[in-house]
């Protein structure tokens, strides 16, 4: 079959297992203050995420027998763009500082 067939396929499978690995990794810090063993919630949601995500990264492969380190790079690629994304969505604001109008906030007094 045609190469550039599966490379919308296999991008868009990047997306979904980016957004499954990584959101599910969003999930497991938001419980583990409740959880009653973290320890094992931890590596439960690490080894089942992981397991996804090899075995989405295989598929990949085994669809897309020629050219299949190109069809990999684009969804690694995409995996870790939907990394990228997530952190910049959940990252919390950081009030920014004008040290070049405030001296005495920045230490620099004169």
């Amino acid at each position: 079959m045609n190469s550039l067939f599966f490379l919308p396929i296999t991008l868009a499978l990047g997306i979904l297992l980016g957004n499954i690995y990584f959101r599910g990794l969003w999930m497991t810090v938001q419980q583990l203050p409740n959880a009653d063993n973290p320890i094992l919630l931890t590596l439960g949601s690490f080894f089942g995420r992981l397991a996804i995500a090899i075995a989405g990264f295989a598929l990949v492969v085994m669809l897309t027998k020629e050219n299949a380190i190109w069809h990999l790079f684009v969804c690694v690629g995409a995996f870790m763009l939907v990394r990228n994304h997530l952190v910049r969505k959940f990252q919390p604001e950081i009030p920014v500082r004008n040290f070049i109008q405030d001296p005495i906030a920045s230490g620099n007094e004169r």
